[in-house]
């Protein structure tokens, strides 16, 4: 990415809160027209870096530049940003269309402006026609349009979003969603959004920055991520994953070989392991690429034979849980492609669990890291 194409830099950003580091030294670049999320679990330092990019905490080291300015000692109204809080703070005292119009007055626009300006806004979010309701008369979901038309009006370069969404049903969770990446492509200003939701990020974002204990743990698009995660914790916290710890063998180009006890010595796809002659690794492989077969893999297929032991419906799909002879739980997710409310796999039934080795990728760390996104 050029210097032309940043909009937000952040140059070894650090805040620390007396002896605990919020953030620790934090590298990021997000390009301009992206749709960037900032995704981890509670306590990871997601919000408190999207405040300080607004301008409402400060770096205790490091630089944060909008479009090239050094942000430093420059206040949140004067930034070329605009935040969407996870409350969205509606004016219970105001209409719809005075909400909006707000921050206009307050930045001091002509008055003849602002009704134009309003109007393009509401009609942005699909609002149209409901400036002179109150906020009491309005459901969440179109308190969340209006906190987005405050955003947009004002016609940031950035728009922040502290978990936009959270406090919205399922159903009109999945409709937000749509409809923020349909305004980010229309406006094309950047949004940067925090979320712990996988599924959220992962269907949003252009680009994802994953953190953990104040660190950016990887930055990639959501299908790099999934398929190919950079350690233990990014693995387990997008999406589900099954683990086997084994022994590496061999390693060399973009291939390894691994002695995993349940599944022999399997030759598997590997990246950054080049050079490496031993030690411990950890193989894994996601639920939806397994297949529960009758009989062993054939056709250079891995796997291990298990017992069913739990099954989670969730409609179109189950999960199926099984256990091995040493006692290694898999999650094997089923397509329930017929209407056959029984279903052909049963608790008790015992299949051949396997997959391609291809869909099959190798991690580095210490087995133990990761392990409570691995819960999860």
């Amino acid at each position: 990415m050029s210097e032309a194409d940043v909009i937000i830099s952040l140059r070894d950003v650090t805040k620390r809160f007396g002896a605990f580091r919020a953030v620790d030294t934090v590298n990021l670049a997000i390009a301009r027209n992206e749709f960037f999320a900032l995704l981890g679990p509670s306590g990871c330092g997601k919000t408190t870096l999207l405040r300080m990019i607004g301008g409402f905490e400060g770096p205790s080291e490091g630089v944060i530049a909008v479009d090239g300015a050094d942000m430093h000692a420059v206040p949140p109204n004067r930034r070329p940003v605009n935040m969407v809080f996870q409350s969205y703070a509606v004016f219970p005292h105001m209409t719809v269309g005075e909400n909006v119009a707000y921050g206009l007055k307050v930045a001091g626009v002509s008055k003849r402006e602002i009704p134009g300006r309003v109007a393009d806004a509401l009609r942005m979010v699909k609002l149209d026609g409901y400036a002179g309701r109150r906020s009491g008369q309005l459901s969440g979901g179109q308190r969340q349009r209006v906190a987005l038309a405050r955003a947009l009006v004002k016609r940031p370069k950035v728009l922040l979003l502290d978990e936009p969404l959270s406090a919205l049903d399922a159903k009109l969770r999945e409709a937000m969603q749509l409809e923020l990446v349909r305004l980010q492509h229309e406006t094309g200003i950047t949004f940067i959004i925090v979320t712990h939701d996988q599924h959220e990020a992962l269907s949003m974002a252009d680009r994802i920055a994953v953190m953990n204990a104040g660190r950016v743990q990887q930055v990639a698009s959501p299908a790099e991520l999934y398929e190919h995660p950079a350690n233990r914790f990014v693995a387990g916290f997008i999406g589900q994953i099954n683990v086997f710890e084994g022994e590496l063998a061999e390693a060399g180009g973009d291939s390894c070989v691994v002695d995993v006890g349940e599944l022999g010595r399997v030759g598997v796809a590997a990246r950054g392991l080049n050079g490496r002659g031993g030690g411990r690794v950890t193989v894994a492989v996601r639920p939806e690429k397994i297949r529960l077969d009758t009989a062993p893999p054939v056709d250079g297929r891995i796997g291990c034979a298990g017992e069913v032991a739990e099954i989670a419906y969730y409609g179109g799909a189950s999960h199926i849980f099984l256990t091995t002879e040493r006692g290694t739980r898999i999650n094997a997710n089923v397509v329930n492609a017929g209407r056959d409310t029984q279903g052909a796999v049963r608790v008790g039934h015992r299949f051949w669990c396997t997959w391609d080795a291809a869909d099959t990728f190798v991690l580095p760390d210490d087995p133990r890291a990761g392990a409570d996104a691995l819960s999860g």
